[in-house]
């Protein structure tokens, strides 16, 4: 009996281990997000396909649909963040977690293949049309770097496995900034995992480097992919010196990542990183393809009026009772005007002509 009750502990200790694997490793961590921007404890877990509605509502755009989930507070209605990064990290059950600091941590549920962004970009796109707000989707497709934006300042970075090698050979790379550990580019799984950090850092230096990108009067929003976790794990294996190693250098990377963002914006953005266990069969990453953006962009091109926002009514309202107020002001003022008696109304006439107070 004293030998029975430490090994029915030691499973049940097991059980409860692999559940909160399954259950918690799915999480979204806000790494940073300015002090007007409040999160609030929730229990209730996030779906993916409100993340977007999550975004929307920190960037102060209007939302197609309520935001079910609670764990965001109205925020104020002067201010809202300069720009908003998510980074979607997907993992394998069983995998070393990210040991991330943030402001706060809610549990996710996926609930489909991905995170939508081409809704939230069309909407921020149509919100500030005539601005061309700064908005970038970048992700490894297969074996290509896909950076999706509207600014061709990012078509210089490197977009295929071999150049990227050839870029983490640089003394400003990843490879020689961050501590890789037993990780090895002549691996396509760890290239490509390396590859994706560094091109989020080139992007972030593309912008650095890039002044007139700062300049916008508009909202910024960043969505960036990271799978080589999954491909480590799928290589080496889930507990191996690899995929330890590999989750080391991306929890490293997005602290760096978080704080060079934080001095590129002043503190005034909203830092995401969403964690999720997708199956196999699924993919995370979900973007408007070249396409559609082509199709986007010669709709916009057509001088054509934007769509009518749902604040429309409201604003028609104000707009309209306030011009038949200040109508019927004037009105009111230049009748009495008309019909005063300069003798006994008008302090005017009294101090300025004494021949009408005669006559």
């Amino acid at each position: 009996m004293v030998e029975y009750l430490p090994a029915k502990m030691i499973i049940y200790l097991f059980i409860a281990t692999c559940f909160c694997q399954a259950v918690f490793s799915q999480k979204l961590i806000v790494t940073h997000a300015p002090r007007y921007v409040e999160f609030q404890e929730q229990k209730e877990p996030l779906q993916t396909s409100e993340v977007p509605k999550v975004i929307s509502h920190t960037l102060g755009l209007p939302s197609q649909s309520d935001i079910k989930w609670k764990g965001l507070l109205q925020g104020s209605f002067f201010q809202r963040p300069k720009a908003n990064v998510l980074v979607t990290v997907q993992m394998m059950e069983g995998q070393p977690d990210l040991r991330l600091a943030g402001k706060a941590e809610f549990p996710v549920n996926l609930d489909n293949a991905g995170v939508d962004v081409g809704g939230l970009m069309t909407s921020l796109q149509g919100n500030f049309m005539d601005k061309n707000p700064l908005m970038l989707d970048a992700g490894l497709d297969n074996s290509i770097f896909d950076i999706h934006s509207e600014f061709d300042v990012f078509r210089k970075l490197p977009n295929t496995l071999r150049r990227m090698a050839d870029r983490l050979l640089d003394a400003d790379s990843i490879a020689q900034e961050h501590t890789t550990g037993t990780l090895n580019t002549s691996l396509t799984s760890d290239l490509s995992l390396m590859g994706e950090l560094q091109m989020i850092q080139d992007v972030l230096k593309t912008v650095q480097g890039e002044e007139k990108l700062m300049k916008t009067h508009t909202p910024d929003f960043y969505s960036f992919s990271i799978t080589g976790l999954q491909g480590v794990a799928e290589k080496h294996g889930k507990q191996s010196t690899q995929s330890k190693d590999a989750s080391d250098l991306v929890t490293d990377f997005l602290h760096k990542m978080t704080e060079q963002f934080k001095i590129l914006y002043k503190d005034n953005v909203v830092v995401e990183i969403l964690m999720v266990n997708p199956p196999s069969d699924q993919l995370i990453r979900k973007v408007r393809s070249l396409k559609a953006a082509e199709e986007t962009k010669n709709v916009t091109g057509h001088n054509l009026a934007a769509d009518v926002d749902e604040m429309y009514p409201v604003t028609f309202n104000i707009c309209l009772w306030l011009m038949i107020l200040l109508a019927i002001a004037v009105f009111g003022v230049c009748y009495s005007i008309w019909n005063m008696d300069p003798g006994r109304d008008s302090i005017i006439y009294r101090m300025t002509t004494t021949r009408l107070k005669k006559d």
